[in-house]
């Protein structure tokens, strides 16, 4: 493969600053660069230039818990042994379930941004983040359970390198990994202060950190913010490093050039876990174990403020494909682009194989002609569908002559329209049906899983109508607060701390008590609030509402009279 060759997947970004290495069969046969590292004094990137690499850093705060374990650490004690004040609902959490994500904890980063309202800019310590823990007092599920991806795992992983050494995360990992391997520019960042030679700035679409609820992405690049990354959480990212030093630290996972017995510890960070029912989980020690083309991958993506990045390996093929850029939608940009992911297409370009585009859009794929029902059912547009009890939203639309369902803001599905008012996802995913029931028309969805009865959108409430839930409203256990207002369309949530407003947006009402927005990019699917009423049917809390039961809805916001 060429430096022309490898150019041409990366045309047209602009000036966004990428770095991409290629290590295979013990040599580095690629190392580019693309684009700025800083926008505003047109610094170029280089094989030099250190990037945050987000959950990418996952690996190396697993890697630093392995290296313990062959010091003694035993990974099946529970967590409550080293951090007793977590409470008794994570008593039966493991080690190993930190590692594995099989924990059930409630992801932090998700609490602090989008219930507490800390834009991803602002300022969080480690000492803030685990008080913040303390106090989310549930499970999503029982550990071992199931697997679910999350922060607050890898987090307290970096505190317990802190609590079994006496060293920070920062200083074990330098001390044992960075400087035995000549990573010379790599570290766990403690410090935001920190002075960082040929540091790379990240930048966001502007949109997204100053998102207006309800408005619709447009599809085209729009002005570039800086994004100004103050985190000061290890563990589950701030690990910032530049290509060469990932590319050695390629070169030690192929030759396996770590720890006391690199064979053993080598084996173990790419073995699946396994549930408490037996059967396998496909992530190791920070990594992803899956399959591509009937090859084992091992890899791991990273997202964060203003950069992405990925590490990609197929160790059968002793390839890695690592990946760098400092914009926090540059991987899902050249998914777009290319079909697959940007890594992907270097592998197979690599490796000498077919990387056909796996773009869902069938060119070749006309619409199915809509019925006289159908047409008269659509007519008048858009019809929004909601379901109070899973707080799943949709919206039933035609597009270009295609029948579409928009389910929670997240994934558009094309519809083959049946008899009457009956519907099949084109995929088969899924069946449906517009029904009247009490006068009421509804809309059915059906799957192996079961059925889900939509209600209709309720009609715009007046201002009269909203008074009832305006007001000041507080949850103790994160001590945060919002103020609701009536707006002409519905609520405006405006957090009581004028600094942590990520989530201070207008939310329209959907069913009755169930009200949503929708922010993108920023917010890029439904997000919903539901009200709760006392036994006089008087609104006295709201909760936040998640369609996949992450459990934010323990976090109660009482109504202050």
């Amino acid at each position: 493969m060429t430096g022309k060759n490898i150019s041409c997947l990366f045309e047209d970004l602009g000036s966004t600053g990428v770095a991409v290495g290629v290590f295979k069969e013990g040599e580095v046969i690629l190392k580019e660069t693309f684009g700025l590292a800083n926008e505003e004094q047109k610094i170029p990137v280089k094989t030099c230039s250190i990037f945050h690499i987000g959950s990418v850093s996952k690996q190396f705060t697993a890697m630093c818990i392995a290296l313990l374990e062959e010091k003694s650490l035993d990974v099946s004690r529970r967590i409550t042994d080293f951090f007793p004040d977590l409470g008794s609902h994570a008593a039966e959490i493991r080690i190993l379930d930190l590692i594995h994500m099989t924990n059930g904890l409630p992801d932090l980063y998700k609490v602090s941004q989008y219930i507490l309202g800390l834009r991803e800019s602002d300022y969080l310590t480690s000492t803030e983040a685990y008080n913040l823990l303390r106090n989310l007092r549930w499970l999503e599920f029982e550990p071992g359970k199931r697997w679910a991806y999350g922060n607050s795992g890898y987090f307290l992983l970096g505190r317990l390198v802190e609590k079994v050494t006496g060293s920070t995360l920062n200083e074990f990992a330098a001390r044992e990994i960075f400087s035995p391997l000549g990573m010379t520019n790599t570290f766990f960042r403690e410090d935001n202060t920190r002075l960082i030679k040929n540091v790379v700035d990240g930048y966001c679409e502007y949109e997204y950190l100053h998102s207006k609820s309800f408005r619709l992405p447009s599809g085209e690049p729009g002005r570039l913010s800086k994004a100004l990354d103050l985190m000061e959480c290890t563990g589950a990212g701030q690990l910032w490093s530049t290509i060469d030093d990932l590319l050695i630290w390629e070169r030690a996972f192929h030759k396996k050039m770590i720890g006391e017995d690199p064979e053993k510890l080598s084996e173990k960070i790419i073995s699946p876990a396994k549930l408490n029912n037996g059967n396998r989980c496909d992530y190791g020690y920070g990594l992803f174990l899956t399959k591509r083309k009937g090859k084992t991958v091992v890899m791991h993506e990273g997202g964060s403020l203003g950069f992405n990045a990925a590490i990609y390996r197929i160790p059968s093929e002793s390839l890695s494909v690592v990946v760098l850029a400092n914009r926090n939608d540059f991987l899902h940009r050249m998914l777009v682009k290319l079909g697959i992911e940007i890594y992907e297409a270097i592998a197979d370009w690599v490796l000498g194989e077919d990387s056909a585009c796996l773009d869902s859009k069938d060119e070749g794929t006309k619409p199915e002609e809509l019925s006289e029902d159908w047409l008269e059912e659509m007519k008048e547009g858009d019809k929004w569908f909601a379901d109070r009890k899973s707080a799943q939203i949709c919206r039933l639309f035609v597009e270009e002559g295609f029948l579409k369902l928009d389910m929670n803001g997240e994934r558009v599905h094309v519809l083959l329209p049946l008899r009457g008012l009956r519907f099949e996802e084109m995929d088969r995913e899924f069946e449906g049906e517009i029904l009247r029931e009490n006068g009421e028309k509804g809309l059915l969805l059906t799957n192996h899983s079961g059925a889900v009865r939509f209600r209709p959108f309720e009609k715009r409430l007046s201002p009269c109508d909203l008074q009832e839930y305006c007001g000041r409203y507080y949850c103790r256990d994160i001590d945060t607060g919002y103020d609701l207002y009536a707006t002409e369309r519905g609520l405006l949530f405006s957090n009581t701390n004028a600094h942590h407003d990520a989530m201070n947006f207008e939310y329209r009402p959907a069913v009755k008590d169930l009200f949503f927005t929708y922010a993108p990019p920023y917010l890029s699917c439904y997000f919903g609030v539901e009200f709760l009423r006392d036994r006089d049917q008087d609104v006295e809390a709201f909760v936040f509402r998640d369609y996949d039961n992450d459990g934010r809805e323990f976090l109660k916001f009482a109504k202050i009279h």
